[in-house]
């Protein structure tokens, strides 16, 4: 008995008495009770309750042995085996039994039986050794087709020419003064993707359901189907959606385009936002995600010292979730307190771990007064991990469609396929001012968050 083994007999079963870490046989992990008193030295197998999850408090327990042979007549539940013993015990090579090691037999008990002892010495013949977990042989790695990775579009042409569209697995900061319009933006990034077929989430924690739907609808409508309407109450004049335009809409939306309902829940608890885009991603498919913004979404638990660890724990879980399920994610992160005139990677707000993570960095800067371009905005690439590009791309606002769109030569008259799924509708043609037609009418003023 090897008396200085740690106990982990709450997790494995064995006989302490047959354990010895210096047989050359290493130790076998088995498929039941049955086969660890078949072959009784160094054997053994998961308890009843335990769970593969607990092989990681066996660490040191497991790495007293030179080698792990994993052995189990049947071929399904071996395979199983191997991947959860092979992902929690990386400290240990880990060696298989082959099916001709069991000679047709269905257990290790029936192995013994037919042929005796010796057959289970002779299973260390038919095995074949894996190689450590987590280690790659470089020439055995697939390759994609570059060209033809996933991916969305973000319509603005120039964007991508640039970085060639959001990849499928990464994950885009965004950032930018307050007012600049990066959530406008955003929101109609979510349509571009969604008129590429691709399922859309977003988190809005500074917006109601309500004000979210009205731009992100403005902006699917165009400026071919709005019109403006004077408040009753103040006299100004708003951009709505025309009635019959809207059901249109709502239908091209429907089981494609998902919210998180902040109403429910008085805490924008940043492991629920996790959990509901897993759950979106899973049912119904959603490839690209919004997070807006990182400043809104709180940590359970987490006191005011540990803020920044918590957020940065929170933003490589976006990452994580963006490249273990393939999907894209958009992360809205607010700019420090800087002086500088142009911002910066390193001026997103919160620790550097926000930008490391990231794979595309994008700032949103309105020009100001005096400068080329007065009133126009200027989309800055910070950071492109695939391509490395850094870029500056003039952009347009539509205030009334609260749409972007390239500088020169772009057009805000952008048709998404909702329009495709009915009768088309214009206005007609109405110089009547309680319902003046969108060209030359007052308009709100700005792109706002």
């Amino acid at each position: 008995m090897w008396s200085d083994l740690p106990d982990v007999s709450q997790y494995l079963v064995y006989e302490s008495r047959f354990l010895d870490p210096a047989e050359p046989r290493g130790l076998w992990f088995c498929d039941s009770p049955e086969s660890v008193l078949a072959i009784h030295i160094n054997a053994v197998c998961l308890a009843t309750g335990a769970k593969w999850e607990d092989l990681t408090k066996c660490e040191a327990f497991v790495s007293r042995f030179e080698h792990l042979v994993v052995v189990c007549p049947d071929r399904e539940r071996r395979a199983v085996m191997v991947e959860e013993i092979r992902r929690r015990l990386n400290v240990i090579p880990v060696s298989v039994a082959q099916d001709q090691a069991f000679r047709g037999c269905p257990t290790v008990q029936a192995l013994k039986e037919n042929f005796g002892p010796k057959a289970m010495e002779q299973i260390l013949l038919d095995v074949v050794e894996l190689p450590v977990y987590g280690l790659l042989d470089l020439a055995d790695v697939g390759q994609p087709d570059v060209a033809r990775m996933p991916k969305v579009r973000s319509g603005i042409p120039n964007l991508d020419q640039a970085i060639g569209g959001f990849l499928m697995g990464e994950l885009s900061v965004w950032t930018g003064r307050r007012g600049e319009g990066k959530s406008t933006l955003l929101s109609q990034l979510l349509l571009e993707a969604l008129d590429q077929d691709a399922t859309v989430c977003a988190y809005s924690g500074e917006l109601p359901a309500w004000k979210f739907k009205y731009w992100a609808s403005l902006q699917a409508a165009g400026p071919d189907h709005i019109r403006m309407e004077k408040d009753k109450s103040s006299g100004k004049l708003v951009p709505v959606v025309s009635p019959l335009v809207q059901p249109q809409i709502d239908e091209w939306y429907r089981r494609r385009f998902f919210l998180y309902d902040i109403g429910k829940s008085t805490v924008h608890d940043a492991a629920n936002i996790l959990r509901l885009f897993g759950y979106a991603h899973r049912w119904y498919g959603a490839k690209v995600f919004l997070v807006d913004n990182i400043m809104t979404a709180r940590f359970k638990g987490t006191r005011d010292a540990d803020f920044y660890r918590a957020q940065s724990a929170f933003v490589n879980d976006l990452a994580t979730f963006a490249r273990s399920n393939g999907v894209h994610v958009h992360l809205v992160a607010h700019p420090k307190k800087t002086d500088q005139k142009h911002l910066a990677a390193d001026d997103v707000g919160g620790i550097g771990d926000i930008t490391n993570f990231a794979d595309n960095v994008f700032a949103l800067e309105r020009t100001r007064k005096g400068e080329a371009g007065e009133g126009q905005t200027v989309l800055n690439i910070l950071k492109n991990r695939f391509y490395g590009v850094r870029k500056q791309i003039g952009l347009t606002f539509d205030e009334t469609s609260r749409r972007f769109y390239k500088s020169g030569t772009g057009d805000p008259n952008r048709h998404y396929g909702w329009e495709l799924t009915g009768r088309q509708i214009r206005f007609p043609e109405d110089d009547d001012e309680e319902n003046p037609f969108l060209k030359g009418a007052e308009t709100s003023g700005g792109p706002g968050t």
